[in-house]
């Protein structure tokens, strides 16, 4: 009898041990994203933290990130690398794109973590990576309050007035402005670099550039990322895209505005991807297009998406150089001609 009631009361004690086992379990997987207390503020952080005044209000992150999650897999990436800090996590292109990040940035992000795209990032993979930094565009904000239950969360505006202060803004993020200081030098000395190759011909030049997509035609302007690193080279820019919008990188033209599009060399991009490639290829059958004079002179660049779109710092880089290529092989084309601009 007493055996018996022995064996009754260890039955007892394993029922209740397994339901507050799935009691723990059921209320854990509520508490996984914990609410958020204050605007900006994430979960319990123990480390030391500072507070960073970014783009979608104040949030207190560690002084030292180490595990940061970046939502942007094409300039704040390239500037996360770039400071010297490789995330364990995140968002890819979405899948119109071939890869998941840009080829030029792939060899600095193996073994890195993808947690959804930059549209539809996964919150319960971001959760498990455990990050203790979350690196968003202004354009996700819709995520910051999910994302900010999950860890310190910074919005990175991309409505700046150059290039450099997005840079900047991230490397205050991150605690790595005078790591970013010298980053700028090189930039600079690299646009130096340019101005002196091109010399007294480089306002000769007027570059265009635009991109061809399935729904249209746009001219990409002064205030777009390719249009703000051409304003530092000193590059001059057709009448139409000279200009700078408060909300926008780029303005539409039907066919009859073709001309808009013209430049004595003209680049193109956005063109790889989707039903593009056929778009493109019938626009240039157009007698509208056949008529311009980059098209007339052999100027007409097809380049890469991946860093003539949005590149950081890394990309910004890279661009010279492109520019620097064909804008001298212009030059040298013109100067043997015996051609006058």
């Amino acid at each position: 009898m007493i055996l018996a009631w022995q064996k009754l009361r260890r039955f007892r004690f394993q029922v209740i041990l397994c339901l507050v086992c799935l009691l723990v379990i059921a209320c854990g997987s509520r508490l996984a994203l914990p609410p958020v207390t204050d605007r900006g503020d994430s979960t319990t952080i123990t480390q030391e933290t500072r507070t960073v005044e970014h783009a979608l209000g104040k949030t207190a992150v560690p002084l030292q990130p180490e595990r940061v999650v970046v939502m942007n897999p094409v300039v704040d990436l390239d500037n996360l690398l770039a400071l010297g800090i490789q995330p364990v996590g995140l968002a890819a292109f979405t899948q119109d794109r071939p890869f998941p990040v840009p080829p030029y940035l792939a060899s600095q992000t193996e073994g890195v973590e993808t947690v959804g795209d930059l549209t539809q990032p996964n919150l319960e993979k971001t959760l498990l990576l455990n990050p203790d930094l979350i690196i968003i565009s202004e354009s996700q904000r819709r995520l910051y309050r999910q994302l900010s239950r999950i860890a310190p969360t910074v919005g990175v505006s991309p409505r700046v007035n150059r290039w450099q202060d997005r840079f900047l803004a991230l490397a205050e993020a991150v605690n790595q402005t005078e790591r970013a200081m010298p980053l700028l030098d090189e930039y600079d000395q690299k646009v130096a670099t340019f101005k002196q190759t091109l010399g007294d011909h480089l306002t000769d030049v007027e570059v265009s550039y635009i991109r061809v997509r399935t729904d249209g035609i746009f001219l990409y302007v002064r205030s777009s990322l390719v249009g703000d690193v051409m304003t530092d080279l000193g590059l001059r820019r057709p009448p139409a895209q000279d200009v700078v919008l408060a909300r926008s990188t780029r303005i539409p033209i039907s066919l009859e505005e073709l001309a808009k599009a013209d430049g004595d060399v003209m680049f193109v991009f956005g063109v790889e991807f989707g039903d593009t490639p056929a778009m493109f290829a019938q626009l240039q059958t157009n007698p509208l297009w056949q008529q311009l004079n980059a098209v007339k002179t052999d100027q007409v660049h097809v380049v890469t998406e991946t860093y003539w779109s949005f590149p950081g710092i890394q990309g910004a880089k890279l661009l010279i150089d492109d520019l620097t290529q064909h804008l001298t092989q212009y030059l040298a084309d013109v100067d043997s001609s015996g051609s006058t601009q």
